[in-house]
């Protein structure tokens, strides 16, 4: 087995999880409700260095030790209320809840504020390599991010970041347009910058 296959197999121990257990009482609950009783969402995943194939073709390279990416928010901060740019949306798809969307100059100011940035495109497909990669097969999960842990609907699921939305990049894409990525199964799209998407800030 290759250093790199390593990474892959080792990869539920490498991220830098913060999980915040979500609590309900079973009785009176609605299936939906009562399946959440056993998530878990991730707060942070930290990707290591080494080469990371991209589904499609091709390899991106990471030569720093750790990058690690925020999982999108679920509320807007003080300095938001107030923009239309920032957005909660409907309830996501995979983890139920109402992620906030920004348009690409809120993505922007978002992570700036936070003391970070956001992530290229090139990160983030290997965010989506390194979650649903778990084999030197190249097998792939796909709903590794977006899903849950220990949501019956999705068993590869892990992190519970939500895939409603394709997830901004910094990477231009001609005047007024930007890529962005699709963490539920891979996909690069290029998206006008009045759009509102998920986002992932990087550190």
């Amino acid at each position: 087995m290759t250093p790199v296959s390593e990474k892959w197999h080792q990869r539920c121990a490498l991220p830098r999880v913060l999980s915040i257990a979500v609590s309900f009482l079973n009785f009176g609950l609605s299936p939906t409700a009562a399946r959440a009783d056993a998530m878990a969402v991730t707060e942070e995943v930290c990707v290591t260095d080494g080469t990371y194939p991209m589904f499609g073709g091709g390899t991106t390279d990471f030569s720093r030790d750790k990058t690690c990416f925020s999982r999108p928010a679920t509320d807007t901060y003080p300095w938001e209320k107030k923009s239309r740019g920032a957005t909660k949306g409907a309830p996501d798809p995979f983890n139920g809840s109402r992620v906030v969307r920004y348009d690409y100059h809120d993505a922007l100011i978002h992570c700036t504020k936070r003391d970070m940035r956001l992530p290229t495109v090139d990160e983030l497909r290997a965010l989506f390599a390194f979650a649903n990669t778990g084999s030197d097969t190249g097998d792939a999960n796909q709903v590794a991010i977006v899903a849950p842990k220990n949501d019956a609907r999705y068993s590869d699921g892990l992190y519970g970041w939500g895939g409603g939305s394709p997830y901004w990049s910094r990477t231009f894409a001609g005047k007024g347009f930007h890529k962005a990525v699709n963490l539920g199964n891979g996909p690069v799209s290029t998206i006008h910058d009045s759009h509102q998407n998920y986002v992932s800030c990087i550190r």
